[in-house]
């Protein structure tokens, strides 16, 4: 029998380290989701994910911190699926 996994539900929707920004590439990776999709979220005129350019032009930025309470934010409540 596997062992049970002890981590709790906050810390695992805490999969972003909040002090790091990250690129579109890398949410899309780590959540193993299209890159179009976070482009998606960040363009979602009722509620996006918060995000930045580095410059002018310059490419797209999510801090960890607004990304983990995006998640949060998002999260499926199973007793509704």
């Amino acid at each position: 029998m596997a062992p049970m996994n002890t981590n709790t539900a906050e810390e695992l929707m805490n999969i972003f380290k909040d002090e790091r920004n990250y690129r579109t590439d890398e949410i899309a990776e780590i959540l193993r989701v299209d890159r179009s999709s976070v482009y998606r979220w960040i363009r979602d005129i009722g509620d996006p994910l918060p995000a930045f350019r580095t410059k002018e032009n310059g490419q797209l930025r999510c801090s960890g911190k607004d990304l983990n309470l995006y998640l949060q934010k998002h999260k499926v409540r199973p007793e509704y699926e």
